[in-house]
């Protein structure tokens, strides 16, 4: 569960607001629809956070989509031991962020229930300590691209130690 706004530290409101977040999200749903034919579906939505957020996980990333998804994921083994408590930590925050593209009309569901973004240009962020936002947005366009090769969901939830 969310806590209230109130209730958040600084930090967690900073880092976990749902405009960064959503953001994320976005990056994420135009870097996966872009790729492929497919549009993004609703349940990878609540990987991305818990990958792009966690520091040692999104440096460890590939640089390309060359690499095979399963293959790293196999051989980064130590990086997805805690990965469901992750996923179930994050779940909050990225319904939230989902809520929230959703109600700013930035992103929609199809007729078959599959995410589609607004057209939209890049933010451009400036100021200190930029260089982290950048880096885990740019990331956040990587994963959506490279998980277009992931043939089937739940094969990718198993590698990942988690169930749909």
């Amino acid at each position: 569960m969310t806590k209230e706004w109130g209730e958040r530290t600084a930090i967690l409101a900073n880092l976990l607001n749902p405009a960064f977040c959503g953001e994320i999200l976005r990056r994420f749903i135009k870097g996966y629809n872009d790729k492929s034919d497919n549009k993004a579906s609703f349940i990878l939505c609540f990987i991305v956070l818990p990958l792009v957020l966690h520091k040692e996980t999104r440096e460890e990333l590939p640089k390309t989509t060359a690499n095979h998804l399963l293959t790293w994921i196999d051989s980064k083994d130590a990086l997805f031991i805690n990965f469901p408590n992750r996923v179930k930590d994050m779940k909050p925050y990225t319904k939230e962020a989902l809520i929230f593209l959703l109600n700013q009309k930035a992103i929609f569901f199809d007729e078959e229930s599959k995410i589609e973004t607004v057209p939209f240009r890049k933010k451009k962020f400036n100021g200190e300590g930029i260089e982290e936002v950048e880096e885990i947005l740019k990331k956040a366009e990587f994963l959506g691209k490279w998980l277009t090769k992931a043939e089937d969901i739940k094969t990718l939830f198993s590698f990942l130690r988690i169930t749909p």
